[in-house]
Parts: C-alpha cells; sequence; structure tokens
C-alpha cells in the first residue's frame, strides 16, 4: 500500500478522515492525494466561464488551507493536491482511471441519515460506483491503532487473493490479529475445510473464525465489533447478481449509513 486518495469538500467531517487516515499510516511510506471536487449548479449564466474560475480559486484556496493544516501535524507528510471540476463520482471515477491507488479515504457524520457528502455526493455512491478500496472514517470515530481487524464472511466464496490484499497489508503493517465473523442464518457445512481454505490466504497473521446470531447482519457485526475491541470492519462488496444474504449491496448500504466504526470496504469485481 502506497497510494492514497483522501477526499475533502473542507468539512470537519472530512478533515477528521483525513488526519484518522494520516495519524494510521505515519509510520509508513505512503504518498497522499488530497482531491476536492467542485462543480457548478448552474450552468446558463453567461458569466459561466468566470464562475467556473471562481469556483476553481476557491477548490485550490482551501486545498492548501487543508494542506496546511495537514503539515502542522505531519510536517513529513507528501501530499499532492487535486481540484478537479465536476462531480465526485466523475471526478474520482477519471482520477482512478487515470492513476493506480491503494486506498481511497472519507468521512461521513454517522447520524439516522447519511449525510451529502462533497457536494451533494454520497459516500455510499462512491462506494458502489468506484472499484477502488476505500477506508471509510464516521466522524465520531476516536482515533486508536487497529490493534485488532474484523472480518466479515459467510465462509461461501471468499473472494480472490488481489481483492483481499489491502486488508492482508492491514494487518501486516500493524502485526493485527484478523478476526473472522460469521452472522449465522444457517449452519455452514464444510466449516472447517472453509476456514482452512481462507486462512491460506494470510500466512503469518493470527486468524480465528467466530460465529454470531442476530436478527440482522449489521447489528451481528456492529455488536462483535463493540465486544471484541476491534477498530475496523471489513467488508466485502460482491458484483451485483450475488444475492445471498450476507453480501447482498443493502447489507453494506446499512453499515455505511449507519456507521459505528472505521470500515475498510472492499470489491470483489
Amino acid at each position: 500500500m502506497k497510494r492514497i486518495l483522501l477526499l475533502t469538500d473542507f468539512s470537519d467531517t472530512a478533515r477528521h478522515a483525513v488526519m484518522y487516515a494520516l495519524k494510521m499510516f505515519e509510520s509508513s511510506n505512503m504518498d497522499y492525494y488530497l482531491l476536492n471536487a467542485y462543480e457548478l449548479e448552474f450552468s446558463g449564466t453567461p458569466y459561466v466561464t468566470q464562475v467556473k474560475e471562481e469556483w476553481a480559486t476557491e477548490s485550490l484556496k482551501g486545498l492548501k488551507s487543508e494542506l496546511s493544516i495537514i503539515h502542522h501535524r505531519y510536517p513529513q507528510a507528501r501530499v499532492e493536491l487535486l481540484s478537479v471540476f465536476g462531480t465526485l463520482i466523475d471526478a474520482v471515477k477519471h482520477e482512478v482511471t487515470k492513476h493506480t491507488y491503494d486506498l481511497l479515504v472519507l468521512g461521513c457524520k454517522g447520524e439516522t441519515a447519511l449525510e451529502n457528502f462533497l457536494l451533494g455526493s454520497r459516500a455510499y455512491d462512491v462506494i458502489k460506483h468506484i472499484p477502488t478500496p476505500v477506508f471509510l472514517v464516521p466522524r465520531h470515530a476516536k482515533f486508536k491503532y487497529p490493534e485488532k481487524i474484523v472480518f466479515a464472511t459467510d465462509l461461501h466464496d471468499f473472494p480472490s487473493d488481489k481483492t483481499i490484499e489491502p486488508v492482508r497489508d492491514m494487518v501486516h503493517m500493524f502485526h493485527s490479529p484478523l478476526v473472522f465473523v460469521n452472522v449465522l442464518d444457517e449452519d455452514v457445512a464444510d466449516r472447517v475445510e472453509s476456514e482452512d481454505l481462507i486462512a491460506k490466504h494470510f500466512p503469518g497473521v493470527n486468524v480465528s473464525f467466530n460465529f454470531v446470531e442476530d436478527d440482522t447482519v449489521s447489528d451481528g457485526i456492529n455488536k462483535f465489533v463493540e465486544e471484541n475491541d476491534a477498530q475496523i470492519i471489513t467488508l466485502v462488496r460482491h458484483q451485483m447478481g450475488r444475492f445471498d444474504r450476507f453480501f447482498h449491496p443493502s447489507v453494506t448500504r446499512q453499515m455505511v449509513l449507519h456507521p459505528e466504526h472505521p470500515m475498510l470496504i472492499l470489491h470483489d469485481v
């Protein structure tokens, strides 16, 4: 993990997520790219070019202000500024198509309904439309090094090595135990065989497997994280077409709409 894309709308929520990531990777050799997307709310004015230039100036001014805040706390951090005209989704899609990023970081407030983020786009929209691994940080999350990482799984079709590379990097980077949890809705056939196959993806890592029961998958995961004092939840968002209970897109959506802990969201496409 080397290149991290940080999204900002200059809000406290976005800044908290940026600082959380910088603190977490403080001892690592990372390159950061701080992106602000801006767009015009109207286009019929004859002064649209002038307005666009003014917004571009304001965007860059805001980025430089954020960079100053970052360097006050992390003077050695390597941060490149990206001011991009367009919607958030279009701007990020363009950026991740042009360059490879190992992780995308964004924040959310974690209220009853997900707040609009970055000029009206939503955090879930980023997760839904951008295939880059996402690290989502709720505004209320107090920083803790990831001494324990939870990985939610149904033990059936485990994702590929490429998909799980970010979480494998993290557990090696922080020497964290990796705790798998399955919220049971039925017995898992060949459980031992499934566990052995999954463990082979994480050589040298302290892995364990746990099974809990709850009315909903999201509640079961969050309760397990609380009870086991874990710092990060890892979820895999599978491609559309898979409709099993555990990895249905609605589970990820529910977790994002009501985030209780930092989440690493991977894409199995």
